[in-house]
């Protein structure tokens, strides 16, 4: 029986990206291309869910593989990785993050044509991913279709064997052990700024052998709301503690040297960030199954509609947020407002649009 909560909690954490992204060009922490403000409400908001909505995502996509391999071999499963992850990354990192470069750029004095920058950037491929660029957002769906190959050999030799991991013995408990081993896999693999794909790597594998469990689905929703007021709690102190630490340019104070009291504190702040990270995903999943199992019109659209939406919604986010500053300059709310509303509609069109056209909708894993 399909898990409708699961459909639910991706396309919700994919339309945070709407207020993420938008508050990001506010924010101290850092954006996609450029910056405007340094807000303290924008810098509660990112370190608010940094921490565990993408992580989450990928949590869920090892879930959705346990299901997704019951109904298909392993060459219907890849072929399935390589149209709707592979490539509309490619087709992305083409047609659509230019766009949004070309506009944080505009915003940052850049003078020249769009084709002029689309040329730089595609002869000089090597500098602009190193620096983030090439790539923008579209990290996620390059790591998980990664993530999902890497994977795959190791689900299906677990499938074809005889031993089974003894899920009625799960416990909430043994489930928090899982911080450390998240914890430390945090330290390696950063291939994008500050993305561990170990850490990734982890989340999927535990969605996929533990989470996709029903028992221990059941177990989540059991215990849904200690798990989530622990992960409310810890977040709360998070802020506390960190956002006096961000200076305007975005850094945390850290220490310069690299004693062993650092490093001792660099692991205890990584255990500590970890646990909010698999609280996170451990309440929220458990309020998705209490709550959000459930479907409508508007809930199947968005679900079919939600990778489509995550291509393309920082285009017209960086679009919009270069005109209405201009226009609105001091009223930030009003500005954060308009370009929350606007990106979402004008996403939406794109996708129905792209819809309509047979060979874009394939190139962005579009169904017709």
């Amino acid at each position: 029986m399909r898990k409708y909560y699961l459909d639910n909690l991706r396309w919700i954490i994919i339309l945070v990206l709407f207020p993420y992204h938008t508050l990001l060009l506010y924010s101290s922490i850092g954006s996609y291309y450029f910056h405007v403000a340094n807000s303290a409400v924008a810098n509660a908001f990112i370190l608010s869910f940094a921490p565990w909505f993408m992580q989450l995502l990928f949590t869920v996509a090892g879930i959705a593989t346990y299901y997704s391999l019951k109904r298909r071999d392993s060459q219907e499963y890849l072929k399935e990785r390589v149209t709707k992850l592979l490539l509309p990354t490619v087709a992305g990192v083409l047609l659509v993050i230019p766009i949004s470069v070309y506009y944080g750029y505009l915003y940052s004095g850049y003078t020249g044509s769009f084709l002029s920058l689309w040329l730089t950037i595609f002869t000089n491929p090597l500098y602009y991913l190193e620096n983030g660029i090439i790539l923008g957002p579209l990290w996620f769906l390059l790591y998980l279709f990664l993530i999902s190959l890497v994977a795959l050999p190791i689900i299906m030799k677990y499938k074809n064997s005889q031993w089974r991991i003894p899920l009625e013995k799960v416990t909430i408990p043994k489930l928090l052990l899982l911080i450390i081993p998240l914890a430390i896999g945090n330290f390696f693999l950063n291939l994008y700024p500050e993305k561990s794909m170990v850490q990734f790597f982890l989340l999927f594998l535990f969605g996929y052998f533990l989470l996709s469990d029903d028992g221990v689905q059941e177990k989540l929703e059991d215990n849904r709301w200690p798990l989530f007021i622990s992960f409310l709690a810890i977040t709360i102190v998070y802020l506390v503690i960190t956002l006096p630490t961000i200076d305007s340019a975005g850094n945390a104070a850290s220490a310069s040297s690299f004693s062993l009291e650092t490093i001792l504190y660099l692991i205890l702040l990584k255990i500590f960030v970890n646990s909010i990270l698999w609280l996170g995903v451990l309440s929220v999943m458990g309020m998705g199954k209490h709550y959000l199992e459930f479907k409508n019109k508007i809930t199947l659209y968005l679900s079919a509609a939600s990778f489509p939406i995550y291509i393309f919604h920082i285009v017209w986010i960086n679009l919009f947020a270069y005109y209405i500053i201009g226009w609105i300059p001091s009223l930030m709310a009003l500005q954060v407002i308009l370009i929350m509303a606007l990106s979402f509609v004008f996403t939406i069109a794109t996708i129905e649009v792209v819809r309509r056209i047979k060979g874009m909708r394939f190139l962005f894993g579009i169904k017709g």
